[in-house]
Order: structure tokens, then sequence, then C-alpha cells
């Protein structure tokens, strides 16, 4: 059982109505009722079939009690069980006769102890979609009533069928948080929180990192067709075709290829703009391309 659940459960109150809502959706969603021999099979975890054999022995000592592994085995007088339940012979359930806040609250934490799951999905590629809480259960009109009960507690979730099943779920982490601190699980709340906020801060370290690489591709490139210009005019005329403005800039690309046009701005002493330097270099490419017949 998930840590989480394990909390949950410790949470559900041991008073007559709250125990009877817990063995309601217990024997709904995981027995064998066979009132033809007086029996009924539970199977699911051992917490959870420790709690109904605690809630048996205080309130139906006429019932016998056998537990193994995963199965917990009712014998005797069961129809008072069933009755108090208002569980049937075949074992569909009506859970509305639990009509305390407290009752309600016990069945939707009873029925995702039992039929629920809490993950942190991820594709095949490891990439995060984030949390995704569900509710799985086979009877339509039992997966309304969770749905309807939950919106008792304002929370909004949705419905779908998969397969032969009905699935009750949010992919909100808020939502979920929420949930989590209403059934008493402040712990995973705050484990859902803290993991959202890291995520949040390496999406944003990796949102900068692009920025800084994207900006720094560009200044290499920027740097690259400056170079470029510069030199052909070495190479093919002189730098003293330039007038003194632009050969200074000009010598402070060539002493320093690789920095940012801020850079350039520091190493000649702040004198000139970040925009004033941009405007010389680019006088220079477009000297470059007149001397070599791409511009008028």
């Amino acid at each position: 059982m998930y840590d989480c659940k394990t909390k949950i459960l410790s949470s559900i109150p041991d008073n007559t109505c709250c125990s009877l809502a817990f063995i309601n959706v217990v024997l709904f969603s995981s027995s064998h009722i066979d009132t033809k021999n007086s029996s009924i099979l539970i199977n699911s975890t051992p917490e959870i079939l420790d709690k109904v054999k605690n809630i048996i022995s205080n309130f139906y000592p006429n019932i016998d009690i056998n537990i193994w592994d995963d199965f917990l085995l009712l014998k005797g007088n069961i129809y008072n069980l069933l009755l108090d339940c208002n569980i049937n012979e075949t074992g569909q359930s009506d859970p509305s006769m639990f009509s305390n806040t407290c009752d309600k609250l016990t069945i939707l934490k009873t029925i995702f102890l039992t039929n629920g799951n809490f993950y942190y999905n991820q594709d095949n590629s490891k990439n995060s979609k984030g949390y995704n809480f569900e509710i799985v259960v086979k009877d339509e009109k039992f997966s309304d009533f969770i749905l309807n009960l939950f919106s008792e507690f304002e929370f909004r979730l949705k419905k779908t069928r998969r397969t032969n099943y009905f699935v009750i779920y949010t992919k909100n982490s808020n939502t979920i948080c929420d949930i989590f601190v209403k059934f008493s699980d402040v712990k995973t709340a705050l484990d859902i929180q803290s993991n959202l906020a890291m995520r949040e801060m390496r999406n944003s370290a990796n949102r900068q990192n692009n920025c800084f690489e994207s900006n720094l591709d560009k200044t290499i490139d920027a740097s690259a067709s400056q170079l470029n210009a510069i030199n052909y005019i070495i190479d093919n005329f002189s730098l003293d075709i330039l007038d003194e403005k632009l050969k200074e800039v000009a010598l402070a690309r060539i002493a320093n290829p690789d920095v940012s046009l801020n850079d350039l701005k520091t190493l000649l002493g702040g004198k000139i703009s970040r925009a004033g330097i941009k405007y010389r270099l680019d006088k220079i490419i477009s000297i470059y391309k007149k001397l070599k017949g791409e511009e008028k």
C-alpha cells in the first residue's frame, strides 16, 4: 500500500457511522457475498483487512473472522451487517443512506483506497505529463454517485469509460493537492507542491539556458559576418578606407572575435553605446557588400 493510502486509512474515524460507511464500500468493491453459506469473502490489502477485522469484532461479535494473506472470510450472522450497510444479497450497494458529512468523506476516502490510483505520469521518453488521480469502478451508477459526492466537496472531477470500467479522474495538480488535504494527507499535498515548484524552477532554468544559447548563437553568427567583412576589406583594400570611428570598432572586433556587443562596449571604455557599436559594424558590412557589388 502506498504511503498516502496508509495515511488516509488511518484518518478514517472509528465511530459507528463512518465504520459502516467504510465497510459498505469495501464490501461493494472487494467482496464476494454468499448468502447460501452465510459468508462474505473479502480480497484487499492487509491494512484494509485489518481495519475490517477490528470493526467486525467490535460491532458484530456473532460473525466469525478468518484472515490469511490478502483475504478475509466472514461467516455466521452476516444479514445484520448487510442490512446495516444497506447492501443486498447480490452485493449491490446504496451508499446514499450515509448522509453525514463525515460518512460521505469516509466513502470517498475508502473508494480511493480500494479502487483508486495516484501517480506521476510520464511518457516512454520520460517526459513529464503531470500528476493523475483516478478511481476506477465497474458500476456506472456508483461512479456517478462518487462523482457527485466529490462535487459536494467542491472538487470538479471528470468521468470517462475505459473498456468495461468507468474512471473518475483529474489531472489538475491543484485539485489533487486539495483532495489530499481533505483526505487528511497533507504530506502528499506538500510533496506535490514541492515537486511542481522544482519542476517550474528546472523549466525556468532550461528556458533561460535556451535563451542564453540562442543569444550566443546569434552573437557568434553576427561576429562571423562582421569578421568576414573586416577581413575582406583588409585582404583586398586596407582598413584605411574606413574612417577612424569605423576603424576603431573593426580593430576591437578583430581582437575580440567572440565577445558580445556589450562586452565590446566595455572594452572600448564605454565611450560608445551598444547601439553605436552595432551601427558601426553594420556600416562596415554595408561597405563590404558595396565593394563586392552586392549593394549599390
